[in-house]
């Protein structure tokens, strides 16, 4: 059985926390970004009726994330790549959020991960479930509600799920079937 089916009721309410990376390289002095999009993304998925938390790195420290991580407990956990230069932070924290939560819907989401999904599950190593490409204000709602359904994932808007495994699937390398998945999609 895949990890998230464990998560509350099919297509309920989750719990689910939005993360902002931290600061590029050198720029904690100098710029600060808004995080609009993971925003509009977190006000979507309230309005698809989730209880929605959001925390920015470039404010709060990583201490911070998780300790929200082990009082919250969310069910879903976001990140927003808006910056390649954010994603060995990002892969760290969807590994070790994944180490902490097992059981936790973990996708990606934003301009970046937009254009390097199949990179991006890839080089997470199984801890990562979906990439959301494109607008995810638009298909926050119909992800979260699919959280739960493996299949379902695949037919979201934007969504570049993880491939799950299988005795017939192991015979052809992972990366050519997530590959012809995110792109047929």
């Amino acid at each position: 059985m895949e990890r998230w089916r464990t998560l509350g009721q099919k297509g309920g309410a989750m719990r689910v926390l939005a993360v902002h990376p931290g600061c590029l390289m050198y720029s904690k002095i100098y710029l600060r970004l808004e995080p609009l999009g993971l925003e509009l993304a977190a006000a979507a998925a309230r309005q698809a009726g989730h209880e929605v938390r959001l925390i920015d790195l470039q404010v709060e420290t990583p201490a911070d994330y998780f300790r929200l991580l082990e009082r919250w407990r969310p069910e879903a956990v976001g990140f927003s790549l808006d910056y390649l230069a954010n994603v060995p932070e990002v892969l760290d924290l969807v590994r070790m959020t994944r180490d902490r939560l097992p059981d936790c819907f973990i996708f990606v989401g934003g301009h970046s991960a937009s254009f390097t999904a199949e990179e991006l599950l890839r080089h997470a190593d199984g801890t990562l479930d979906c990439v959301l490409r494109g607008e995810g204000e638009a298909s926050i709602g119909r992800l979260l509600a699919a959280a739960h359904d493996p299949g379902a994932l695949q037919r979201v808007p934007g969504g570049c799920p993880r491939m799950p495994t299988s005795s017939f699937l192991n015979a052809v390398p992972m990366f050519l079937l997530q590959t012809a998945v995110c792109r047929i999609l």
